[in-house]
């Protein structure tokens, strides 16, 4: 089994997005965490581990940093958009270690679309990331019990579906909709809601490659949000399955896949995986010719002709980024038919 040490130092090389392989090119050589805006003409993204929120114009690659100099929180790891355009936030208020700040305190914010207030807590701790509807207010997220002693252990998950509340007094959340419980062993993230916000699509992590070596995997999951019934859509041992980004007829969802060695970590390559339990998938980014170098955290343009990925390296730990890249999607396809 080949599992890399983090250590996230800078890499020494030309960066793989200076002469990127077919179909990709880079939009900059910093960032983390794209996510496409609901009009598809900006990009927000983190600027670095822990910091604050930037956007990119797509056509004229011009970056704005939003929260710089918008209050005092300045700690982020992930962003957002809601329908309406307003930014959901994922970050503790403070950066205190990289094991506290990321899984035990990163906790829910909103900020107003134009950026003119400081982004503003939930009031909600979660773990890891979130999904957000494309044609509501809905959200949703696993909470354990490092994040809310209600909960239980550390080792116990609970998934949730919500939504924004806007009220005169501003946005919050309203009531929470038990949609998932894991078992011990397995830790669920919810990526993305499909056909009209009826079904999540989760990550499920089970074991670890550092901790139980000979027995781990990432698997693919849809939970329905009215019944509770769980579909399983890839599940191979030692193996990183991780969805990231679903395409806009929610028949297809980005994977992070280690698939080309067994038992290896971490993932190389993003994939198109069909959502429909055959494990059917085509790999899209061409990263596994171009070591150390991978592609992750991907998210599709609202009119499925782009995707947003972000780069790093083998010993990078997940979510660090080295860079963002832009993969012409109706390019790759036509060049698969052929």
């Amino acid at each position: 089994m080949t599992i890399h040490k983090v250590d996230n130092k800078p890499f020494e090389g030309t960066h793989v997005l200076n002469n990127p392989p077919k179909f990709h090119e880079k939009l900059l050589e910093y960032g983390e965490r794209p996510y496409w805006s609901p009009d598809g003409k900006r990009i927000a993204f983190i600027d670095k581990n822990y910091g604050d929120i930037c956007e990119i114009d797509v056509e004229t690659r011009k970056v704005r940093n939003l929260t710089k100099n918008l209050g005092d929180y300045h700690s982020f790891l992930r962003v957002l958009y809601l329908p309406n355009g307003d930014y959901i936030l994922i970050g503790p208020k403070q950066f205190k270690d990289r094991e506290v700040s990321r899984h035990l305190e990163s906790e829910l914010w909103i900020m107003d679309k134009d950026a003119k207030n400081p982004p503003r807590p939930l009031g909600r701790r979660i773990s890891e990331g979130c999904g957000v509807s494309t044609i509501s207010n809905k959200i949703t997220y696993a909470v354990h019990g490092g994040n809310d002693p209600n909960i239980g252990s550390r080792r116990d998950y609970k998934c949730f579906v919500t939504e924004i509340i806007y009220s005169e007094d501003g946005p919050t959340l309203g009531p929470e909709k038990l949609i998932y419980e894991n078992e011990r062993g397995r830790a669920p993230e919810p990526q993305d809601f499909r056909f009209n916000d009826s079904e999540v699509i989760m990550a499920e992590y089970v074991g670890s490659p550092w901790k139980t070596p000979e027995d781990w995997k990432c698997v693919v999951k849809g939970v329905e949000v009215e019944t509770g019934k769980v579909r399983t859509y890839i599940d191979e041992p030692l193996t990183h399955n991780e969805p990231e980004g679903i395409f806009p007829d929610g028949e297809y969802i980005c994977l992070e896949s280690s698939c080309d060695y067994d038992n290896f970590y971490p993932p190389i390559d993003l994939w198109k995986l069909k959502l429909d339990g055959s494990g059917e998938r085509l790999r899209m980014t061409g990263m596994i010719n171009h070591v150390p170098w991978r592609a992750s955290n991907s998210n599709v343009s609202p009119n499925g002709k782009w995707l947003a990925f972000m780069v790093n390296t083998y010993t990078s730990e997940a979510g660090f980024g080295m860079g963002l890249g832009l993969l012409d999607l109706k390019a790759w396809e036509n060049h698969i038919k052929d």
